[in-house]
């Protein structure tokens, strides 16, 4: 089997992470994926805040989770019992599960593409890393994360203009453990006309 088929295929959603920083030339080569992903008209809109500041990432990360609110409000259970969610337990006090590099995507906030443009590169990006055995969660609520005071004043100090919006946070680390088997493929998700 194509060994890109292989990663898509084995690629799991890792949340538990070794306290290790991912070394600086796997970052860039990751970093070097996301640049080269498709965007909307080739415009290549979005831009990167690659945060390896903990104190920074453990408060983000606390705000995305109040964002979230209660876990299992409606009974569903997310994921594994190896690689629980916020979704799963109350107990998981930041949406970033310890990750020791937080990247979140900003796009321009009149562009109407900027939200699939950053995931286009955060999906890239988290099958780069699982090429190179870094483990990768991709977290919603960017925007709500950065709309806050605090938010804010870390897009200041990154040096990200007003005019764009956080879309997308993508954390990475080497995983802790990888018990968690993909679920059964459920049936009839494919239609064909020919």
């Amino acid at each position: 089997m194509n060994k890109v088929i292989e990663d898509i295929l084995s690629r799991r959603t890792i949340r538990n992470y070794k306290p290790d920083q991912i070394k600086q030339e796997e970052l860039d080569e990751i970093l070097e994926t996301g640049l080269y992903a498709p965007t909307g008209g080739g415009r290549q809109s979005p831009v990167m805040l690659v945060c390896q500041n903990p104190e920074i990432n453990e408060t983000l990360g606390k705000i995305n989770r109040k964002v979230f609110g209660h876990a299992n409000s409606d009974g569903i259970k997310f994921v594994s019992e190896t690689q629980k969610s916020i979704a799963d337990d109350d107990n998981i006090t930041s949406a970033f599960y310890g990750a020791p590099t937080v990247i979140t995507l900003f796009a321009p906030k009149d562009w109407d593409y900027g939200i699939h443009d950053c995931t286009s590169m955060a999906i890239t990006m988290t099958l780069a890393a699982w090429s190179l055995g870094i483990g990768s969660c991709y977290v919603s609520r960017a925007e709500e994360t950065f709309d806050t005071d605090y938010g804010k004043k870390v897009m200041e100090e990154a040096g990200i203009s007003q005019d764009y919006v956080a879309r997308v946070h993508l954390c990475l680390g080497y995983p802790k453990d990888i018990t968690n088997h993909a679920k059964p493929r459920k049936e009839g998700r494919i239609h064909i006309l020919k």
